[in-house]
């Protein structure tokens, strides 16, 4: 018990670390700040932050939610995230501690990125983008050499039915893209569930905010989040 703890702690504090730089790249992404300099600050007074204020979830802990230099409030959301992908990474590594899913873990930071800075400028980086989905398939080639006839014409339904809703600009590209990484990935079946859950839980925010437009790739990480911690057998790459 000891030992399955301590690689939880440890899973716990991988994931939260990726949430984090996760979240301070799509920041400055967004914001069209220099992804190397300067070095991590708070975005209201500017001030450079020390190492222990840039500890995932502790750093916000011992702030007590505002910068300990200005004392303005700290989004709670960003630690939430942390915490949410921390116990996500934790499951990972505790359902195979001898040999973790290395490759899910990456799909689930090249997710998490993407939803972040679509759900902050409606739009990702295409480096990023296309990158983290060469890599995926790469990975995966031995996925892509069984599907079957029916596999391929359902792929190019998706694509086909994706294009004609960019065109009505209910989709974006990145949309498209991460939808067919995805799919291939997961398989017909499983991407069914991921995709309807994710439209589920859009109806649900516009019934409560309204919000005409939405970010799409941050419902997809809610989804695969759902089903990695309760149903994790749909999304195992």
């Amino acid at each position: 018990m000891i030992i399955l703890l301590l690689i939880f702690l440890i899973a716990f504090f991988i994931g939260a670390s990726l949430a984090s730089f996760a979240g301070c790249v799509a920041w400055r992404f967004a914001n069209n700040v220099p992804q190397t300099i300067p070095r991590s600050f708070c975005e209201n007074c500017r001030h450079a932050l020390c190492f222990w204020q840039l500890i995932p979830v502790v750093g916000y802990l011992l702030q007590g939610g505002r910068c300990a230099f200005c004392k303005h409030k700290i989004p709670v959301h960003e630690t939430l995230i942390e915490i949410v992908f921390g116990l996500f990474c934790g499951k990972i590594f505790l359902l195979h501690p001898d040999s973790p899913n290395l490759l899910t873990l990456f799909l689930s930071a090249w997710l998490l990125f993407l939803a972040w800075t679509d759900a902050l400028k409606f739009c990702v980086p295409a480096a990023s983008l296309y990158g983290g989905g060469a890599v995926l398939l790469l990975c995966r080639i031995d996925a892509l050499a069984q599907r079957n006839a029916i596999d391929w014409c359902f792929f190019l339904l998706l694509f086909c039915l994706m294009r004609i809703f960019e065109q009505k600009q209910m989709f974006g590209a990145a949309d498209t893209f991460v939808c067919l990484i995805l799919s291939v990935l997961f398989g017909i079946q499983n991407f069914c569930f991921l995709l309807f859950l994710s439209c589920c839980l859009i109806i649900l925010h516009y019934a409560f905010f309204h919000q005409k437009m939405l970010p799409f790739i941050p419902f997809i990480l809610c989804s695969y989040l759902f089903f990695g911690c309760f149903f994790p057998q749909v999304i195992n790459v």
